[in-house]
């Protein structure tokens, strides 16, 4: 396999489409000869910061010469995009290659397109893309997941030369759960500090979650090098019932916003803390009666 330089278009001018744009070109070294957005001030923004032959409003106004489409749109959007995607009339579909970039949704969602003999393929980068000007060096450390039609996995590994250990195929099938995983580990961490700032507020204490990152970096090294298993610690793992009670009269009181997290998950931990060895069956089920009375009900 030899290196060749794809023409491809962006169709979705935000973050997820800037960083694809930036990856494909300023790293790999293909040429973006498209980006198509509805929005004047996301296609400027995207042309300061990506170099684009052709920017647009219209999927119509796209190039013949594209051999390869990326839909970075929202979830919502991908599906009647390739649905124009196939009416169009100048584009070589036997020779065209049609990406999303969902992480829930399956490269299905493409069949449209498909029928006309492209091939396609969900291509989901596993990244928290939260601004418009990852570096570089960032951008190269990113990994996709993949599905798609027969040939999409070698076609990807050509499309990303030399990163296509970047990419990691998964299954239709494994998609929705995969995806929850995702959320799990980002979206939810990061809803997770923003309680850890609100709960320092109620408090009166007056620093944040960065007053915490020693803690927060040792749990994830520990997660890392032993399981998340082993990694655990703190109150519920010591099976400390009086200080959870504690916790739980005092979100009750103070803070009774974020008793639903704090109970939710206080289960889960149980639940890991058990699966440590660190419980009884007997603690473990002590600690759910104690939760499940302050959530109004029995969990499991």
């Amino acid at each position: 396999m030899t290196f060749k330089v794809f023409n491809i278009a962006i169709l979705g001018a935000g973050r997820v489409g800037t960083l694809i744009g930036k990856f494909l070109s300023e790293i790999i070294g293909h040429k973006i000869v498209a980006v198509i957005s509805r929005s004047d001030e996301s296609l400027r923004r995207f042309q300061e910061r990506v170099k684009v032959e052709f920017s647009g409003k219209f999927i119509g106004d796209l190039p013949g010469s594209v051999e390869v489409v990326f839909i970075t749109t929202p979830d919502s959007a991908i599906e009647s995009v390739a649905c124009e995607i196939s009416e169009l009339k100048n584009l070589n579909f036997k020779n065209l290659v049609v990406y999303h970039t969902s992480g829930v949704m399956s490269s299905d969602v493409l069949y449209k397109v498909r029928n006309r003999g492209a091939e396609v393929g969900s291509l989901h980068p596993i990244y928290s893309v939260s601004h418009f000007d990852h570096s570089l060096d960032e951008i190269k450390k990113i990994r996709f997941t993949l599905e798609g039609s027969e040939r999409i996995y070698d076609i990807t590994r050509w499309i990303f030369y030399g990163f296509d250990k970047n990419i990691v195929l998964i299954e239709k099938s494994q998609k929705v759960l995969y995806h929850i995983a995702c959320v799990f580990a980002s979206n939810y961490l990061v809803s997770l500090l923003n309680a850890v700032d609100e709960i320092f507020e109620r408090a009166g204490i007056g620093f944040d979650h960065k007053f915490l990152f020693p803690l927060i970096d040792a749990s994830l090294k520990n997660a890392g090098a032993f399981g998340p298993i082993k990694a655990l610690t703190g109150p519920i793992e010591r099976g400390d019932i009086e200080t959870v009670k504690s916790h739980l009269e005092e979100l009750k009181s103070r803070f009774p916003e974020i008793l639903p997290l704090y109970s939710s998950l206080a289960i889960e931990t149980i639940r890991v803390a058990f699966k440590k060895g660190s419980i009884s069956a007997k603690r473990a089920s002590e600690f759910l009666d104690l939760v499940s009375s302050y959530i109004g009900k029995k969990v499991f």
